[in-house]
């Protein structure tokens, strides 16, 4: 599994309005003609696509790693672990479907580096600790991951609607397959994610005596953090 695609592990990618490539390492849509071989489907659509969607779960992944070391909440610790756990996998199952289909899993398609910039923002907008007490970082952490996993439904889906549109085949069946994982785990995560953040939000706003105590817990473990560094 890949966590981020660079050249040194065998990156591909395509020209763009103001990207310019090395020959040995340019992808034309000429060569990605064969992705998805009698399906029936775009091939260098879908190509650009899946690249897209691989890329996006694959932020998710440094999304949650850094969620996880942030929270001083151990229930939150535990949640993020598991997610990206299954992230991880989510990961594997793009990446082996991209493989099967015909395709490069280290090929970087113009959507694939849109979703990049994007995530990224997200990762680098949470890493500014002057810019929010302790749990407004922690709720909009929640509504990041939560955010992330819708998205990686919606992949999940759009991969279902290609494998609907697909010609009988492997292709087709190999589409179809992914696509029930990916919505499984897409779901069942963003399910968890929004069950702790409604937990979160329900409990200050009814307790203000808790969100004081919250804030007590989480600048006590930050402390702890900063003594066991």
């Amino acid at each position: 599994m890949t966590q981020v695609v660079q050249p040194h592990t065998g990156a591909t990618i395509k020209p763009g309005p103001m990207v310019t490539v090395v020959p040995e390492r340019a992808v034309t849509d000429a060569q990605l003609a064969d992705v998805a071989s009698g399906s029936g489907l775009n091939a260098p659509f879908l190509a650009d696509q899946l690249s897209g969607f691989v890329t996006h779960e694959r932020m998710g992944g440094n999304l949650l790693r850094m969620l996880h070391s942030r929270t001083a909440n151990p229930m939150f610790q535990a949640m993020y672990a598991e997610l990206l756990a299954s992230c991880t996998g989510a990961v594997e199952t793009w990446e082996r479907l991209i493989t099967d289909l015909g395709g490069n899993p280290q090929y970087a398609s113009p959507a694939a580096r849109l979703h990049e910039g994007m995530d990224a923002k997200i990762v680098e907008s949470l890493l500014l600790p002057g810019s929010a007490d302790p749990l407004s970082l922690e709720t909009a952490g929640l509504m990041a991951a939560w955010s992330a996993l819708q998205m990686s439904l919606l992949h999940a889906e759009c991969l279902g609607q290609f494998a609907s549109a697909a010609d009988d085949g492997a292709a087709k069946d190999a589409m179809t397959a992914a696509s029930a994982a990916l919505v499984t785990t897409a779901t069942t995560g963003r399910d968890q994610v929004r069950k702790a953040l409604d937990t979160s939000m329900s409990t200050q706003a009814k307790h203000p005596m808790a969100q004081k105590v919250l804030q007590g817990m989480e600048k006590a473990t930050a402390v702890v953090k900063d003594k066991l560094r």
